[in-house]
């Protein structure tokens, strides 16, 4: 079974498609990713672990995949680690950094607007420069917080071979821990 399950920049509003099985299901599935289209709202329970437990049905493989790059973020991690009690949680962290790491700017202070969230902020010439790296350190510590809540975590790059080894790495990791 293949479902969808999207959540805005507050992971307040949940859309999504139950899980189904089959080919064309997957082919939805990824239409509705990218062009919203066919999405079901939500209903919000006691938690997000109950909400995503109660809109599957069936016991399931739950890769989030995210850049975790949002406001309470701690709450989530600790509602999937509710949620991996019943089913298989896995995160899956798009590696954000590349994306903050912009070339050197001569203007001292620069305006930047953030396409999720629609905020807008003005920050100094320096403090861009350290965009990405601070971003790399905050998904480091978030990584490092979803591991001691027994979560698993796989940092995806844009970069095809560092992308592929990192999925080859997470896959043996998880086959040798399930033999123990």
């Amino acid at each position: 079974s293949v479902g969808l399950l999207m959540f805005d920049d507050e992971v307040r509003h949940l859309r999504g498609l139950r899980p189904r099985i089959g080919k064309n299901q997957v082919i939805h599935c990824l239409d509705a990713y990218q062009h919203g289209r066919g999405l079901q709202d939500v209903r919000q329970t006691l938690g997000l672990s109950a909400t995503i437990g109660g809109f599957m049905r069936k016991t399931s493989m739950v890769p989030v995949v995210s850049d975790f790059l949002f406001d309470g973020v701690d709450e989530v991690l600790r509602e999937l680690a509710r949620l991996s009690a019943t089913h298989d949680v896995c995160l899956a962290m798009v590696d954000a950094a590349e994306a903050f790491a912009v070339p050197r700017v001569s203007a001292g202070w620069v305006e930047a607007f953030d396409v999720e969230s629609g905020r807008t902020r003005v920050m100094s010439r320096g403090a861009l420069a350290q965009m990405g790296r601070r971003v790399g350190e905050y998904q480091d510590a978030v990584a490092r917080r979803a591991k001691a809540l027994d979560l698993d975590v796989v940092r995806l790059s844009s970069d095809r071979t560092r992308f592929e080894i990192a999925l080859m790495e997470f896959v043996a990791e998880r086959r040798l821990r399930r033999r123990k």
